[in-house]
C-alpha cells in the first residue's frame, strides 16, 4: 500500500514539474546533447561499477552486509531502467536479452574464481530484476526522462555561455 502511494506521489509531482516548467510547445520527449549525456553516465557508470564489483576475486566486505539476493535484485532492475532510458529501448526483447547475457556472464566468469561461486539463484534474481526493470520502465520511463531533458536544460541554461 505504502509503496504504491509512493509511486502515485512520484508519478503525479513529476508530470506537474514537467507540465508546468516546460517552455510552451516543447516536446518533452525531445532530448538535448546534455541529457543524453546524463542518461547514458546513468547506465554506463553503474554498469562498470557493478562489473568490477562481480568480476573481482572479493569483493569489498562492505557490500556483502546486504543480501546477494537483494544486491542481485536490485543492481539489474535498475541496470534494466537505466538501459532503457540510455539507449531508448523500443525493442526489449534486445535489452531483455541483453541483460540476461549480462548475467549469465557474471555467473560464468565467477565460476572460475576460487573465492567466489556461481549459482543458479542469482540468474534467477538477474531475471526477476530484469522485469521489475521492464515494467518500472514503461509505467515512469517517459515522464523519468522528461524530467532529466528539463533538468539538463535548464542546467545548460545557467551555465555561462562561451
Amino acid at each position: 500500500m505504502r509503496m504504491c502511494s509512493v509511486w502515485w506521489i512520484t508519478s503525479i509531482s513529476t508530470r506537474i514539474v514537467v507540465d508546468t516548467l516546460l517552455a510552451p510547445g516543447q516536446d518533452p520527449r525531445q532530448e538535448s546533447r546534455a541529457a543524453r549525456i546524463l542518461m547514458l553516465s546513468a547506465f554506463w557508470v553503474p554498469w562498470v561499477v557493478c562489473t568490477y564489483l562481480a568480476f573481482a576475486p572479493s569483493p569489498p566486505d562492505a557490500v556483502f552486509r546486504v543480501s546477494d539476493v537483494l544486491l542481485h535484485g536490485f543492481a539489474f532492475s535498475y541496470l534494466t531502467f537505466a538501459l532503457g532510458l540510455a539507449h531508448h529501448a523500443k525493442r526489449w526483447v534486445m535489452a531483455v536479452a541483453w541483460m540476461i547475457a549480462y548475467g549469465v556472464a557474471i555467473e560464468l566468469v565467477q565460476s572460475f574464481e576460487p573465492e567466489r561461486s556461481a549459482e543458479w539463484k542469482d540468474i534467477l534474481v538477474d531475471l526477476v530484476g530484469i522485469g521489475i526493470g521492464v515494467v518500472a520502465f514503461r509505467l515512469v520511463g517517459g515522464q523519468i526522462e522528461a524530467l532529466v531533458n528539463w533538468l539538463a536544460d535548464t542546467v545548460v541554461r545557467w551555465l555561462p555561455s562561451s
